[in-house]
């Protein structure tokens, strides 16, 4: 059976290749580039004013609708009620677990916005240094302490 399946693969790509041969085709006549295709959206921007957007949005359209609107004419209406009405049981819960999730996720970006906003960034930058400057005088003073030390046991 594989034997069988190989000579047909073999067999295709040989009349694949006569015929990009009997019609003069090139690799350079097609490119990845040249097919049209959707390209994903770029999440990675970290301005503020579209994160803000972003979040706007997210918090207006965080509940998806289980059912479109039905279009058509009568008879296509009648039997998407009537497969809708057979899927009801499966496609709902579903739905309403995505909508938990979306609101949660939600709130939780909320949240970190609200205390990226809160936190004020040359705030943090200060008590940074502060508590640097605090550890390298308390270094200072172990190693000054411990000098200390070393000359009273000499002295014993």
């Amino acid at each position: 059976m594989d034997n069988n399946n190989n000579l047909c693969i073999e067999d295709i790509m040989r009349e694949i290749r006569q015929e990009i041969k009997d019609k003069n085709l090139t690799d350079d006549m097609l490119s990845f580039e040249d097919i049209p295709y959707k390209k994903a959206l770029d999440v990675s921007s970290s301005d503020s004013d579209e994160t803000d957007s972003a979040l706007m949005y997210l918090n207006s359209h965080f509940n998806v609708q289980p059912y479109k609107e039905l279009k058509g004419n009568a008879l296509s209406v009648f039997i998407k009620k009537v497969i809708r009405k057979l899927t009801k049981f499966y496609v709902e819960p579903v739905v309403f677990e995505q909508n938990q999730f979306n609101a949660n996720a939600v709130k939780v970006m909320n949240s970190f916005n609200k205390n990226k906003n809160n936190l004020d960034t040359q705030e943090l930058l200060k008590k940074i240094e502060i508590l640097e400057l605090s550890q390298k005088n308390l270094i200072k003073r172990i190693e000054s302490l411990d000098a200390e030390i070393k000359v009273l046991k000499e002295k014993k």
